[in-house]
């Protein structure tokens, strides 16, 4: 058997330090900007060198994609998980309307989503994976309604539309009043109000 050449780094060592890297990057989009934000001061951030960032991302712009990329194929896993029972699907509608009022109202993704957003039109290659992401939002979320109907909810609504009434409702509109620092959104207890009245149309509509 070879052994490993000593103070290589393993496999496990250095996908730790690239979610560390990710990591410290993520915090400075949200802190800094993307103008704000240098392969230096992540690297200073992480307490690594800048050899260590640019070997694994060549630039910002990298890092920013990478950011983006992970945030988004860790939610989508998470809606899909969701479970729609017969017997809880009060309990479970609710749960998926939660989940995603808690994304539109998070301050955290809201400003990753304008460091995004102000660099679409350099890396359309950024943009076409936001599209796509929201396209499986939409699709996990019709899907879910569509099992719903199955069991007697929604009848008077084709799945597709209500899950777009639940994306403005409770993902969209909610973004759009986070990402210009409406001050109703700071405060959890307006947010949760919020909440109450979405799922109180959305009850409307099942």
């Amino acid at each position: 058997m070879i052994s490993r050449k000593s103070g290589r780094p393993t496999h496990q060592q250095s996908a730790d330090l690239t979610d560390r890297i990710l990591d410290a990057a993520e915090r400075s989009f949200v802190e800094r900007g993307f103008q704000g934000t240098t392969i230096k001061s992540v690297a200073e951030d992480c307490r690594v060198t800048r050899r260590s960032v640019v070997s694994r991302y060549k630039s910002r712009d990298e890092l920013l994609v990478a950011v983006a990329l992970r945030e988004m194929e860790t939610f989508a896993p998470q809606l899909h998980g969701l479970d729609i029972r017969e017997a809880h699907r009060w309990e479970d509608l609710e749960a998926l309307i939660r989940k995603l009022c808690e994304r539109g109202a998070n301050r955290r993704n809201a400003a990753l989503l304008r460091a995004y957003l102000g660099e679409i039109v350099r890396l359309p290659h950024l943009a076409r994976s936001i599209m796509a992401f929201y396209s499986e939002i939409s699709a996990a979320i019709e899907q879910k309604i569509a099992m719903l109907q199955t069991f007697g909810m929604f009848g008077d609504y084709k799945a597709s539309t209500v899950a777009a009434s639940v994306i403005s409702l409770v993902i969209s509109n909610p973004r759009i009043r986070t990402m210009l620092f409406d001050p109703t959104f700071e405060d959890p207890a307006m947010v949760e109000r919020y909440f109450t009245d979405a799922w109180t149309l959305i009850r409307e509509m099942a």
